[in-house]
């Protein structure tokens, strides 16, 4: 097993990629997206794998330094593990072999006696020089695992400049066991970048796609909202502050005295390797019409119901209508206040609210942090498994 060291993507992968894959970064223009490759490279020579790596644009020691400027991992520290065939070596092979079949076989000459000679296991291949001299079928053709005496897993990464249409064509000609297509611009929320899961030979799952960020040369999946709505103290702020790390609400005194949220709760958290924003809508009818825009974009909804008020069921109908008419997203009911005396059952939620039968509904006390943190790590499970 080969990690991607995002811990994320490894979790949607079930663990990581098997040994002997093939596996490609498809990045689209603006995209921050050369970090997948790196982060996976510098996770594989970490856990002591032997790595060849194609650099046919630089110099060894030039992507050194830019490997350690983007990231700060340091290749150079794990010598012994790494052997590149770099920008001296591409010309090196064009100059011997000018005709194109044979600068083809000379290449597949060296891959296949530094692969077998080194017992390498990963191979990591920088493929635009190459596909721009034999075509992106014929460089990937150059690692043919039958040409190795031992099971290799071979990374690949492109510059994709012609669109999905011919990506996919592509794919048809020249098939991988893992496609990850990184874009930005793009998809359920604009301004960040997203990488989609395109193919996976050994799961079966939906295409998807999931924003990130690149912070300090690291990859960050990253989930930017999820709305938490309900009807008014039902403990939208004191779910949204208990499972937050770090969060601010906006309250005044209610009628009853307690604090009521006139604009919204915000927190922020982190679950199953996603950054995660929360957002907690204020429950009264007079703020309705901004329910719309402060769930516009979220990508995952949490409505919260009072066990201990049945009369609210129908104002919590309504709000889950409000928040559906917006955006068809992954949905999950939490019956609060389960610690106290109550008589609202899960059925009379389900009937009340039709929501779906593969709709989670968890009984909990949100000043529960456990509890609360369950909720969160159900919502990114149905998140991830959402066809956005």
């Amino acid at each position: 097993m080969i990690y991607t060291g995002i811990d994320a993507l490894d979790g949607l992968l079930e663990g990581g990629v098997p040994d002997g894959s093939r596996v490609l970064f498809a990045i689209e223009p603006e995209a921050d997206g050369q970090h997948f490759m790196i982060t996976m490279l510098h996770t594989a020579v970490v856990a002591g794998k032997k790595i060849l790596v194609i650099t046919p644009f630089t110099a060894k020691d030039a992507y050194l330094v830019d490997v350690a400027a983007q990231s700060r991992y340091h290749l150079d520290c794990y010598k012994d593990l790494i052997w590149y065939i770099d920008m001296a070596g591409v010309e090196a092979i064009t100059a011997d072999h000018p005709e194109l079949h044979e600068r083809r076989d000379a290449w597949v000459s060296q891959i296949q006696e530094l692969v077998n000679t080194e017992k390498i296991d990963v191979i990591f291949v920088y493929l635009d020089l190459l596909s721009d001299q034999f075509g992106f079928d014929g460089a990937v053709s150059l690692f043919d695992p039958d040409t190795f005496d031992h099971s290799v897993t071979v990374i690949f990464e492109y510059f994709n400049l012609f669109g999905a249409e011919m990506l996919d064509s592509l794919f048809e000609e020249t098939p991988f066991n893992l496609v990850v297509t990184l874009h930005a611009g793009s998809g359920v929320v604009s301004f960040f970048n997203f990488f989609s899961i395109h193919t996976v030979s050994w799961l079966s799952l939906p295409t998807r796609s999931l924003p990130y960020v690149a912070t300090d040369g690291h990859i960050i999946p990253y989930i930017p909202k999820i709305v938490v709505t309900g009807p008014p103290d039902t403990g939208k702020s004191t779910f949204v502050r208990n499972v937050s790390e770090a969060g601010m609400s906006v309250d005044r005194l209610g009628l009853l005295g307690t604090p009521t949220t006139v604009a919204l709760d915000i927190g922020h958290m982190a679950s199953k390797g996603f950054d995660i924003n929360i957002y907690g809508t204020p429950g009264q009818e007079r703020f309705d019409p901004i329910i719309p825009q402060l769930a516009r974009n979220a990508m995952g909804v949490i409505l919260m119901v009072d066990v201990t008020r049945p009369d609210l069921m129908p104002r919590a109908r309504q709000l889950k209508g409000i928040v559906e008419g917006n955006t068809v997203v992954p949905i999950i009911v939490v019956a609060n206040k389960a610690d106290l005396d109550y008589s609202v059952t899960e059925e009379m939620i389900r009937s009340e609210l039709q929501v779906r039968d593969d709709t989670p509904v968890f009984f909990i006390s949100a000043y529960e942090h456990h509890q609360c943190r369950d909720v969160i790590n159900s919502m990114v499970d149905q998140i991830t498994k959402f066809s956005f």
